[in-house]
């Protein structure tokens, strides 16, 4: 499956709050916390697993979550009209343009 395949499919689950939030904030504050919940499994690994990630059950944790994560990304986009792909292809041509020019390190969004 490619990323615009599962970008549509995510339109038949995004069942979005009746609160009045619009659709882009709502996106938003989900992939907030489920990146936090991503955070939560890695800090439980540190703490009870010793910083050991082979631990299968963990792994599939962190996978599961992942996988909201991507949910939130994809109908973020989608509520904002932008392809998944095209998120995608965009931060890689960045990533390997700061890689060309030796600016893979550092900080700060234009370098």
């Amino acid at each position: 499956m490619d990323f615009d395949e599962y970008q549509k499919l995510t339109r038949k689950t995004a069942v979005y709050s009746k609160s009045g939030l619009t659709p882009v904030i709502y996106t938003c504050l989900g992939l907030a916390s489920e990146a936090g919940e991503v955070a939560g499994k890695v800090k439980r690994v540190i703490r009870d697993d010793g910083n050991v990630f082979p631990n299968s059950g963990r792994r599939e944790e962190i996978k599961a979550e992942l996988g909201d994560v991507l949910w939130y990304c994809a109908r973020l986009a989608d509520e904002l009209d932008i392809s998944l792909s095209d998120v995608a292809n965009t931060n890689i041509q960045k990533l390997t343009d700061r890689l060309d020019r030796n600016k893979i390190k550092g900080e700060g969004d234009i370098r």
